[in-house]
């Protein structure tokens, strides 16, 4: 007998995050059968499942190319939720040039591609930027981030951190908006497309603490709402579950930080009726 819905984690997590357990509980109450596994077990049989959510996949940056070939294999067997295309297309910050080509504010970003050489110092006065952050192009929360200002000893540690990423990845060099320690990030979360909750994020969260520290439900502004529908509309698909990480930048304005379908944390402790909604989105999904 096959199982309805199938929660995917990774090997830290076995036992799933405190959200995606209330999620469990949620689909247990509408009658479906749940199962975990871990997304790099060779053991599980994938196509055991009617569905398969993926939650907790937390280390799929550090295997990015592992990952990619999982889904490839998985959607085959059964269904994904998110959708394979969906998923691909999030597992690298090429989408923020995407969503920025489709009319999206986003973070102002120059884009490195992995192999060429780089200069931080002249990029930042190019730009007029007077504090930086660096990220690799397939990364996650806060890994591999470094945040460093336009000074002598910033430019240096930044260039050698910038060097060290083009060795293996394409990287982004974006402009620190202040609004994070003043207004902080501002994460909205959607279910089957409705906005259900948004939350002030903490700066610099890593995944493991995003729960450690209940974050404070957040009123979006109708200009936040505005620019997360404009993101919502601009990806290539729907999706059941997304989170939009808003911040504002010198001029006040909301612009995309994130946009992540693959395994937000979608704060459902701070907001319990977020998981429901996306239990009976799964429901109605496997009618």
């Amino acid at each position: 007998m096959s199982t309805d819905c199938t929660l995917v984690t990774c090997e830290q997590i076995p036992a799933l995050d405190p959200d995606d357990r209330l999620l469990a509980e949620d689909l247990r109450d509408r009658g479906l059968t749940v199962a975990v596994a871990t997304w790099t077990d060779p053991g599980v049989d994938w196509s055991a499942s009617r569905s398969c959510v993926l939650r907790s996949t937390w280390d799929y940056h550090v295997r990015y190319d592992e990952f990619l070939a999982w889904i490839d294999r998985v959607q085959t067997q059964t269904r994904l939720i998110n959708s394979a295309p969906l998923l691909k297309w999030n597992a690298h910050k090429r989408y923020l040039r995407d969503l920025e080509s489709a009319g999206v504010p986003v973070v102002p970003t120059f884009w490195l591609h992995a192999g060429e050489r780089a200069a931080l110092g002249e990029i930042c006065e190019t730009r007029g930027w007077e504090s930086v952050v660096i990220k690799p192009a397939r990364g996650a929360a806060a890994h591999d981030v470094l945040r460093v200002a336009r000074d002598a000893p910033g430019l240096a540690r930044g260039q050698a951190h910038v060097e060290r990423l083009l060795q293996s990845d394409d990287v982004l060099v974006q402009a620190y908006l202040a609004s994070v320690e003043t207004l902080g990030e501002r994460a909205l979360v959607f279910v089957d497309g409705r906005g259900t909750h948004a939350v002030v994020k903490k700066p610099f969260d890593t995944l493991l603490a995003v729960n450690a520290d209940p974050s404070t439900l957040s009123q979006p502004a109708p200009e936040e709402r505005a620019v997360a529908a404009l993101a919502l509309a601009a990806m290539p698909g729907a999706s059941l579950y997304a989170r939009i990480d808003l911040l504002h930048d010198a001029q006040g304005h909301p612009v995309v930080s994130e946009l992540e379908v693959i395994e937000p944390t979608l704060y459902f402790g701070v907001f319990p009726k977020a998981s429901a909604a996306l239990a009976d989105a799964i429901a109605r999904e496997l009618q």
